[in-house]
């Protein structure tokens, strides 16, 4: 039986390793329930005025580390951080509020993937960033965590998941961009 990078080992979730890509969305989204209807939220000051967000961090240190520099010192107090556990010494120096997974513990089915579920369910954010790479099950964490703004870069395709759709530019990379959104300076 071969190891899938979206769900647990074992018979139960065999079946969706076969799954393609549109296939594989549709369950995440049937997953996640009936979407309630969509509150209102303006961007990017629910960002600015730092209210409860889930951040799911990109596995890239390079990357990752870009983002925790640009971000304002105030708005590590409203963010979960969701981030591979190779990224906790950069999140714990910022003394930043994260939960970490593991490359076999970040599939459905795992139980620190429920950890993960049961973590942003109870954070109750207000708005999520997810810079990519996109996988189903965080697009599903993203979906599932009753969040209004769930923003990410060029993710057209991956509505209802994500629901702004944000464009990069050529001049600033995506890290630095979505972390300038979150200061006040920038309005």
């Amino acid at each position: 039986m071969f190891s899938s990078q979206y769900f647990a080992d074992g018979k139960r979730y065999f079946a969706m390793r076969l799954l393609c890509k549109p296939l594989l969305y549709r369950w995440f989204a049937n997953k996640a329930g009936k979407i309630k209807d969509s509150k209102t939220f303006s961007f990017p000051k629910s960002l600015q005025d730092h209210e409860k967000t889930v951040f799911f961090m990109p596995e890239d240190k390079k990357i990752a580390k870009i983002i925790i520099d640009e971000l304002p010192e105030e708005s590590f107090k409203s963010i979960l951080f969701i981030a591979h556990g190779d990224l906790e010494i950069f999140l714990a120096k910022k003394k930043a509020i994260a939960s970490y997974y593991t490359d076999k513990g970040c599939r459905y089915g795992e139980s620190i993937f429920e950890k993960l579920e049961y973590q942003v369910k109870t954070y109750a954010p207000v708005a999520c960033v997810y810079l990519g790479p996109y996988k189903p099950q965080f697009l599903y964490l993203a979906l599932v965590s009753g969040a209004a703004l769930r923003v990410g870069f060029d993710c057209v395709r991956e509505y209802p998941f994500l629901n702004i759709s944000l464009h990069t530019l050529k001049t600033i990379s995506p890290a630095r961009m979505m972390a300038r959104y979150f200061s006040k300076d920038n309005e």
